[in-house]
């Protein structure tokens, strides 16, 4: 499970970077060498890059809201699920 993570962690990064970049160059009226700088900052900060990439995809690649919501923001419900079980496995397993 741990490969399937970080190979999708990686896989989206990568298509997050891209949709950042031209969010960018749109947002800003920059050329795609200075968007690529910026967004390789950008990208790895958990939810500023999700959210630049959802701009990204949705201003210029017109993905719908839902789209881009669902591949930028897979891991968040991911996460509550793992810290929900979690949570009721010490709750159920006191000694």
């Amino acid at each position: 499970m741990q490969v399937f993570f970080g190979i999708a962690y990686v896989v989206i990064g990568l298509v997050q970077l891209f949709a950042i970049m031209d969010g960018l160059a749109f947002a800003l009226g920059i050329n795609q060498f200075f968007a690529t700088i910026l967004a390789l900052f950008v990208t790895y900060i958990p939810l500023v890059g999700s959210v630049a990439g959802i701009y990204g995809a949705v201003k210029v690649w017109d993905w719908t809201l839902l789209q881009a919501g669902a591949l930028f923001l897979w891991y968040v419900p991911v996460f509550i699920m793992m810290m929900i079980f979690v949570g009721a496995e010490s709750v159920f397993s006191r000694r």
